[in-house]
């Protein structure tokens, strides 16, 4: 498939797993052909600064030496790439607008970032870029799981998803919900649960019968494994069950501000509970 990046940001807050986060942006944009740029953004509320990042001149009031993070990432990055000459920004606070200014062309950015409980849920609901997101140390994953709601849009994340990550065994999992659509869905819509009487046993039944159809052909046309649950609870503690028991590494999600299970909400409530990585595919 042809590629749908032509950047791959990374974005630092701290160093904390900074080799894994380069390691994983060099071996990307040298295998898919795309620039790399690293956005190093101290956020003074939430991090105290490093004393080796400190100004020599003014190490008393605690400013951030820009020039000595420059060379601190550098030397990180150098030990992946000999040949390292990509654009290092170093900025303070904003994050979020940090990020929107560097990467203007939201369609085509990848950015690779560690998971922070406030700055992930800012950049979540604030931008639309993809993401992929690390909340451990696993180079390779084994087992990806992408949940997914069998409409056509559905179908260009598991292609991005077979396609960037070849190695790993993918499954998706399609969580049934009766009537959903149909529903008057209050404002925490994650409290939606399955509803069925003895007048919608029938069509019930037959949605259900029909959706388990298309979801097996989703499964036969990308030769992948899948799963087709049927809702007990909330959506998300569904999800985040099946996920738990399955001992999935890297999760994927479909993000569009228009579906009602696929918007932010729902993905960073998955975000704040599983352990493994997460990559969000842009909708």
């Amino acid at each position: 498939m042809k590629h749908l990046f032509d950047r791959v940001i990374v974005l630092l807050n701290d160093l904390e797993n900074i080799d894994i986060l380069l390691k994983r942006a060099v071996v990307f944009s040298s295998k898919h052909e795309v620039s790399l740029e690293i956005l190093y953004v101290h956020e003074e509320p939430l991090f105290a600064v490093p004393d080796y990042f400190l100004s020599e001149e003014s190490i008393e009031e605690g400013q951030l030496d820009k020039a000595k993070v420059k060379n601190e990432i550098q030397k990180h990055l150098e030990a992946f790439d000999a040949n390292a000459n990509h654009a290092i920004l170093v900025y303070v606070d904003d994050t979020v607008d940090r990020l929107l200014n560097l990467a203007k062309e939201v369609e085509k950015r990848l950015v690779i970032t560690n998971y922070h409980e406030h700055i992930t849920a800012s950049l979540i609901e604030k931008t639309s870029y993809a993401y992929w997101i690390n909340k451990g140390d696993k180079e390779l994953y084994d087992n990806t799981v992408l949940p997914i709601n069998l409409k056509e849009e559905s179908k260009k994340c598991i292609e991005l998803a077979q396609h960037v990550f070849p190695e790993s065994s993918l499954e998706l999992v399609y969580d049934y919900r009766y009537l959903l659509d149909v529903l008057a869905v209050r404002e925490d819509y994650l409290n939606v649960v399955p509803v069925t009487t003895g007048i919608d046993y029938e069509l019930n039944e037959e949605l259900k019968v029909q959706n388990e159809k298309t979801f097996e052909a989703y499964k036969k046309e990308f030769n992948v494994k899948g799963s087709f649950i049927e809702g007990e609870g909330l959506l998300h503690e569904d999800l985040i069950a099946y996920i738990q028991k399955e001992n999935f590494d890297l999760t994927i999600l479909y993000r569009s501000d228009e579906e009602l299970f696929f918007t932010p909400v729902l993905i960073l409530a998955l975000i704040e509970v599983l352990d493994t990585d997460f990559f969000i595919c842009k909708g």
